[in-house]
């Protein structure tokens, strides 16, 4: 059984509110969900082609380029601090 506190973290994570009556329903709405997917997961596919066909993937990405950055941008860097190695340290936290 999952507990409040799992279904308030999953709430949390995927962005929901929700009120007591709909805390309470998720669990029940997680087990039919969970059945159905292992319903899925018995159905014989090895036959099935494929409906779709993604063409061969090439990640398009430009060049680094080292380059000067002005006097505002540097003023602006050096507030930011957190810094390792020459490089911005960026943090992310929810």
């Amino acid at each position: 059984m999952i507990s409040k506190k799992e279904i308030e973290k999953l709430a949390f994570l995927a962005r929901l509110r929700l009120d007591e009556e709909e805390q309470r329903n998720v669990p029940g709405e997680l087990e039919s969900i969970l059945q159905y997917i292992q319903k899925l997961s018995e159905v014989e596919t090895s036959e099935v082609d494929p409906l779709f066909h993604f063409p061969e993937l090439k990640n398009i990405v430009r060049k680094d380029e080292v380059r000067e950055v002005d006097k505002k941008t540097q003023k602006r860097m050096i507030r930011m601090g957190k810094d390792k190695d020459d490089y911005l340290k960026v943090e992310f936290t929810l």
